[in-house]
């Protein structure tokens, strides 16, 4: 017969996972609110006062990222919104680090994050930010997904989530928005020519004169060749460099203009931005310039998924990347100098 201290302990123990079952990670009462095919826990506060209508919130977000990317949107996403910094660490130390404010899951499709009842705003952007990146990843990759992982373009994935979080509280957008207004933009080719007119003796006195009657800044950032940008590691050059805020600005810019050129998104705009994305998303057999399939040594067919500049010449026909960063230029010059009057 097993000893009654044994039955006891193995009491004991079964009890405690049906509660951690029941209760989530190590035991938290989750406080649940549902919005359909949105699912948000949220911690119990026992060390400080919870952001005002915190589920409210974030549930008003995930339906302006509804509105402007649906097409991306999972059945269904979960969040988990942790107390404090602390606790947040403390139940996700094996994915969280210390710096960061969120992360996601896209097994689970899932955002992990705390509240910030002093850093609202900031909580928000994150949110939408990590919310798009979910969204990506998932279209990109399904989950239960058996095909071999796919990576985003990383502009085209960092560039929608900063578009996305500068529309948290207004669709005319917030600080990447009047980044992209305030702040004396150049491509690399006006770089190397400005380099040249400074060593050959600078500016005149009326080129000075019509840079500063047309500027709003003294801030200068110089944007690099679109085909050396959307290569997958110009982010880590960018970082090497000291210049991620550039980077990450050119992204916000680029999808913007894509995606949604004015203040405001429009149908138009975004069902040819829903279908780059697609075509980007999906892989099809590898075949030579003939039409033949290109297989394997062992007769495999092999998946390729749609160039950048492929995908941008079947939905926007821009014949290349060059018509594409000229085009961008052009729509830049315009809606510059058509938001820094209201400025003035």
């Amino acid at each position: 017969m097993p000893d009654k201290k044994f039955l006891l302990i193995l009491f004991f123990i079964c009890f405690a996972c049906f509660c951690f079952g029941q209760n989530g990670k190590e035991g938290i009462k989750w406080i649940d609110s549902n919005f359909g095919t949105l699912k948000i826990k949220i911690e119990p506060h026992t060390q400080a006062v919870m952001t005002p209508n915190l589920a409210m919130q974030f549930k008003n977000i995930f339906q302006m990222l509804r509105q402007n990317i649906d097409w991306l949107i999972p059945s269904e996403v979960s969040v988990e919104v942790y107390q404090n910094k602390s606790t947040f660490l403390h139940h996700n130390r094996s994915v969280a680090e210390d710096w960061s404010g969120a992360f996601f899951d896209p097994n689970r499709n899932i955002i992990v994050l705390y509240d910030q009842p002093k850093r609202q705003e900031k909580m928000y952007k994150k949110f939408a930010h990590e919310l798009t990146h979910l969204f990506i990843e998932n279209t990109f990759n399904p989950v239960n997904s058996k095909a071999p992982k796919k990576e985003p373009p990383i502009w085209l994935n960092e560039g929608l989530a900063v578009n996305m979080e500068d529309i948290t509280k207004t669709p005319q957008g917030g600080v990447w928005n009047n980044d992209l207004i305030v702040i004396n933009i150049f491509s690399e080719g006006q770089h190397k020519a400005l380099l040249k007119r400074k060593k050959d003796g600078g500016l005149t006195n009326d080129e000075k004169r019509a840079f500063t009657r047309f500027s709003v800044s003294d801030e200068i950032v110089f944007f690099k060749n679109f085909a050396d940008f959307m290569k997958p590691d110009s982010y880590d050059r960018a970082l090497q460099e000291g210049k991620v805020d550039d980077w990450y600005l050119q992204a916000y810019a680029m999808v913007r203009f894509l995606f949604r050129p004015g203040n405001t998104s429009n149908s138009g705009t975004r069902m040819k931005f829903k279908k780059f994305t697609e075509l980007l998303a999906t892989y099809s057999p590898k075949k030579d310039k003939n039409g033949n399939l290109i297989l394997t040594p062992k007769g495999k067919k092999i998946m390729v998924r749609m160039t950048e500049e492929d995908a941008l010449s079947e939905v926007y026909r821009y014949k290349n990347i060059y018509e594409f960063e000229k085009a961008f230029w052009s729509w830049l010059v315009k809606y510059q100098a058509e938001e820094r009057k209201k400025l003035r």
